[in-house]
């Protein structure tokens, strides 16, 4: 299989841990997939890394002794004031993506963008997950960040604090649960995942003394999933949060939960990157294509130095290529 891998920013790391990825994997011929690299071409000569350029109507893998970058590379925009280093970001996913889906490569993995950088170069997008929504034609995603101890998806994302109460709704959180349900079910082999959802406030609110979104949103909603999904996942919650996490880690293994619904962004992307931030990957629910991603950002500070870790990225392309064996 191919897996199309965007490098992201091409000021930012993304390039530097896309080398070192493909260094780690050249020569391995028990591998059952390859790496087709869609992006910017010079921070690739800069570092010297052997370039290899794909022809997108004939992709076939080439076959070298030495490691080297196989490369769809990017253009420069024809509109010269937009910034060139967002918009070979965004070529890089939208191209990337219409070969998924025209049957070219099977999933996507994704290097860190630069939300502000993106917007320069002509996508008008927060980010890589309403673009992607958008070029699968889709509604509603949700953000799934994944390691071997826990399992995140979020209710709300990239919102202020303040507005979470306010966004918070019913639709939203059975989105959350049945698209993690079906992720878990179609993608990770889980057959009745269980999946524990969190409270908003503290103590669940207890009983409406701090706040009545348990009373009034979330308990209700859960009640009326699992009536309409009989059988096909468990649900527990809404769970204070603060023991949550705890309690799902001192566990057995065997009795840990298979996928945690949080309400707010920090609420679920602490205690997943406390426990493993390197190996943490990024996995985008509800699309019709796999996508994968890092789960940090463009290191501006450290590229070109030679400092950055690649296990992220490493943890993306083989989750992404599991998603494809379970399908």
């Amino acid at each position: 299989m191919i897996l199309a891998l965007t490098p992201g920013d091409p000021e930012g790391i993304g390039p530097e841990i896309t080398w070192k990825a493909i260094q780690k994997y050249h020569g391995d011929r028990q591998l059952d997939f390859s790496l087709l690299c869609i992006g910017a071409r010079e921070p690739f000569e800069q570092m010297k890394v052997p370039i290899i350029e794909a022809d997108p109507n004939h992709l076939t893998p080439p076959d070298q002794k030495e490691p080297f970058v196989w490369l769809l590379p990017a253009p420069p925009p024809k509109d010269t004031s937009l910034l060139t280093g967002g918009f070979q970001s965004g070529w890089s996913i939208q191209t990337a993506t219409e070969l998924i889906q025209k049957g070219k490569a099977a999933a996507l993995v994704t290097g860190p963008i630069s939300k502000e950088r993106l917007q320069k170069g002509g996508f008008k997008y927060s980010g890589h997950t309403d673009f992607l929504a958008d070029l699968c034609r889709v509604p509603e995603v949700t953000m799934m960040l994944a390691n071997s101890q826990l399992r995140i998806s979020l209710v709300t994302v990239h919102i202020a604090l303040k507005d979470v109460s306010a966004r918070l709704t019913r639709k939203g959180i059975r989105r959350a649960v049945t698209q993690t349900a079906s992720a878990l079910r179609d993608w990770m082999g889980i057959k009745i995942p269980h999946i524990a959802v969190a409270a908003l406030n503290p103590h669940a609110g207890e009983e409406g003394l701090f706040g009545r979104e348990e009373i009034e949103i979330i308990e209700p909603e859960l009640k009326a999933i699992e009536k309409d999904f009989p059988n096909q996942f468990r649900l527990s919650g809404p769970l204070p949060a603060d023991t949550l996490f705890a309690k799902h880690i001192l566990a057995p293994k065997a009795e840990r939960y298979d996928g945690v619904i949080c309400m707010y962004h920090d609420q679920g992307l602490i205690p997943v990157k406390l426990l493993d931030f390197p190996n943490t990957v990024n996995i985008t629910l509800g699309l019709p294509i796999v996508r994968t991603s890092v789960d940090h950002g463009t290191g501006f500070d450290i590229a070109g130095q030679n400092k950055a870790d690649p296990s992220s990225l490493i943890s993306a392309i083989e989750t992404a290529a599991q998603i494809c064996r379970e399908l």
